[in-house]
């Protein structure tokens, strides 16, 4: 985002409208959709990153981003040997060298939690059993397998929401098709998609983004439903291995059935977790702190108010670029991030702050690099080095 382009009155007066009571026809959506689309830029991908544009605005971007993103299948990795419901976790954060493989962990299998819980259902030939739950107090991630006693899935490599039933889930409050609905209201997004395991088994992992409610949803009561479910086979039409996947969805094949599956969200865990919390400065820019857990790991920037926005790329000890998952941009107040400038009449002279979520970083390695780029320009502006115990 551009200093110039932020209109603090305009922002705060659209965070004050009220949401329409009626929901947009299909071709109120689409003309939406299609106008949001033509505002992106075309320069560099901009679903993982969310600038403070305000409240309304960044919700807005946000649906965008996990709506498209939800038709992203995760490529089947290796073949091993059949997965049961207590090490899911552990093949589905293998991939390929072309595989996209969202919040990458090699650990996280080794401090979720088994629950081992099958879904209720109803007309289906097949069994959901969640298999293992994780909460590190800023993403909540859970592990399903799809099991098949006959041979109707083995004709495909992949199951995911129908295109429909995706586009329904955006108009229905915005949310993405396979929300977490708690029993206190609250509704977590995270998209779906599972892979192949065998020609009987398909695996998937979703992540539902615990820090943008602000609360501690531990013991609380979580409903996942999944129905309009559709198997096909996937394929690569296009990608550059880091950021961008373009597939092709062949075969399609609908899947009867709806299954709901209920579970507690577990107390927050520390098992596994590392941080660097003593703040560096270099070139004007400072590294507030890196928090690495079994989920994922977060890096904390702030930088002035004249500073551009930022970009930032993590590398292991021995140059091995973790996977961005998503940014956050912000201010720095009171010695945190916020969503809202300390001043709102005048954000241009506040400090602003930005997180990043990378995939987890591995056991063994005890030093990140960190990356400081200039977002409108690409420019490199510093590098850390973050030192983990």
């Amino acid at each position: 985002m551009r200093d110039k382009n932020f209109d603090v009155d305009l922002l705060k007066t659209l965070n004050d409208q009220p949401m329409p009571e009626t929901p947009l026809t299909d071709d109120e959506f689409t003309r939406v959709l299609d106008a949001a689309c033509g505002r992106l830029p075309q320069k560099k991908p901009a679903g993982h990153r969310r600038f403070p544009w305000g409240r309304v605005a960044a919700a807005a971007a946000a649906c965008l981003a996990v709506g498209l993103g939800s038709i992203n299948f995760a490529a089947p990795a290796v073949a091993e040997q059949l997965p049961v419901v207590g090490s899911l976790f552990s093949w589905m954060n293998r991939g390929g060298q072309d595989d996209y493989v969202s919040l990458q962990s090699e650990q996280l299998n080794k401090y979720a939690e088994t629950v081992e819980s099958t879904a209720e259902t109803s007309d289906s030939p097949y069994t959901l059993t969640l298999g293992q739950v994780f909460n590190d107090g800023d993403w909540l991630r859970i592990s399903l397998m799809l099991t098949s006693e006959d041979d109707s899935l083995a004709g495909s490599n992949a199951i995911g929401p129908r295109e429909d039933a995706v586009e329904k889930a955006l108009q229905n409050g915005g949310g993405q098709y396979g929300t977490l609905v708690l029993d206190n209201g609250i509704e977590l997004s995270g998209g779906i998609n599972f892979e192949k395991r065998d020609d009987h088994t398909f695996v998937a992992g979703l992540n539902y983004e615990l820090f943008l409610t602000h609360e501690d949803l531990a013991g609380h009561t979580a409903t996942l439903t999944l129905s309009d479910l559709v198997a096909c086979n996937k394929s690569i039409v296009e990608t550059d291995g880091k950021s961008y996947w373009h597939y092709d969805y062949a075969d399609q094949t609908p899947l009867p059935g709806t299954y709901t599956l209920t579970f507690t969200i577990p107390e927050v865990s520390d098992a596994g977790v590392r941080t660097m919390d003593t703040p560096v400065e270099q070139n004007g820019i400072t590294l507030q702190s890196v928090r690495a857990t079994p989920a994922a790991t977060k890096v904390l920037l702030t930088f002035p108010p004249e500073q551009h926005w930022v970009s930032v790329k993590l590398y292991t000890a021995d140059g091995t670029e973790l996977g961005h998952e998503r940014g956050e941009g912000g201010w720095w107040t009171d010695g945190a991030w916020t969503a809202d400038p300390a001043d709102f009449d005048h954000p241009e002279q506040c400090t602003k702050a930005s997180y990043d979520y990378f995939a987890a970083v591995p056991e063994n390695c005890h030093s990140l690099t960190v990356k400081v780029y200039d977002f409108d320009t690409d420019a490199e502006l510093t590098t850390f080095t973050a030192e983990l115990p």
